[in-house]
């Protein structure tokens, strides 16, 4: 199992203030359409983690794996505060989720090191400035943006004004988040043969392509947030539930259908839904574009005995609980 990999565990960290920050993992279940302003429905896990640590220095330093996403946020901080340079600190990335598994880690790490930039230099910024000026994030959906600040299960609404209290200016109102029970399981699975990732530009080539949903198809999406996932949510209805996730995982795949095949993005991602559909496993479903595949499970010891038969050609990428707090955030030391 690969919950979270360990990137760099030295962590040496120069004189002055230490800020550290940890964050889950971001499920999608789907968007409520393919145009803006998109909506959606999601949820943060508690691992895999992405943990940050942000350190003084003589100057700005960041591992070199990630130095093209770190060094533009960075470069956008130095512009925003006014400063001739990139701030004097070390970034280190201690974890991260798997990239392209559909657990929005580009978001979650883009995030944590704003943040913790900002915090480091002490710099006053607004949420909304550090998720859409600064990290650049919520082009599109904006669950895994507000499940970082405050966790449990995120409904994104798709309305086009956002309120006050929105993570952005152009995020969408955020009309519901709930905490799940702590009992109740979700593993998230790969298939080891999956397709080329869908990110960047081939993303956008996908989205250009599509049509927009159509009215009664969009009514219906909302409908099973609205009616079945939320309510089941906050009463701890886990059949209802699981049943309202994986109804509404695909239909809001059938949206994509012509760009993935189907409601599911290619045929190594859908043996891993049939798999769990004859293990009798009710809610699962595709993550964002996958390959990572969610599957719901009312305990431990019901997921452990499901996934004792899991098949070789299928990766379990972690076996979790939901994470209904928001990121964690530990400051020592002056500046």
């Amino acid at each position: 199992m690969n919950a979270s990999r360990t990137i760099d565990s030295t962590a040496c960290v120069g004189d002055g203030s230490i800020v550290r920050i940890c964050t889950g993992s971001r499920l999608h279940f789907g968007l409520l359409d393919t145009v803006r302003p998109f909506g959606g429905v999601g949820v943060m896990l508690n691992t895999p983690l992405t943990e940050v640590m942000l350190s003084s220095a003589d100057r700005f330093h960041c591992p070199e794996k990630f130095q093209p996403r770190i060094v533009s946020i960075a470069e956008r901080i130095r512009q925003f505060s006014g400063q001739m340079e990139l701030p004097a600190c070390r970034v280190q990335v201690l974890r991260t989720a798997p990239s392209h598994c559909g657990l929005g880690s580009g978001t979650q790490l883009a995030l944590a090191v704003t943040e913790g930039l900002c915090l480091h230099q002490a710099l006053e910024v607004e949420r909304g400035t550090i998720a859409n000026a600064l990290a650049d994030r919520g082009q599109r959906s904006v669950v895994g943006t507000h499940g970082y600040w405050q966790g449990g299960i995120i409904y994104e609404a798709g309305e086009s004004e956002a309120g006050e209290n929105s993570p952005g200016e152009n995020s969408n109102v955020v009309q519901e988040g709930i905490c799940l029970p702590e009992d109740w399981r979700v593993a998230v699975l790969r298939p080891l043969d999956h397709d080329l990732a869908v990110s960047g530009q081939r993303e956008r080539d996908k989205f250009a392509r599509l049509l927009p949903a159509s009215k009664q198809a969009g009514n219906e999406l909302r409908r099973l947030v609205i009616e079945e996932i939320m309510p089941a949510a906050r009463q701890g209805q886990f059949t209802n539930f699981a049943n309202g996730t994986r109804t509404y995982n695909e239909r809001s795949g059938h949206l994509f259908a012509s760009v993935q095949g189907g409601p599911y993005n290619g045929s190594a991602v859908t043996r891993v839904i049939d798999w769990l559909s004859d293990r009798g496993v009710h809610g699962h479903g595709q993550s964002s574009w996958g390959p990572g595949v969610f599957a719901w499970f009312e305990s431990q010891k019901v997921a452990e005995e499901c996934l004792a038969a899991l098949p070789e050609d299928i990766e379990l990428v972690t076996l979790t609980s939901v994470r209904n707090e928001p990121r964690s955030v530990q400051i020592h030391g002056s500046r």
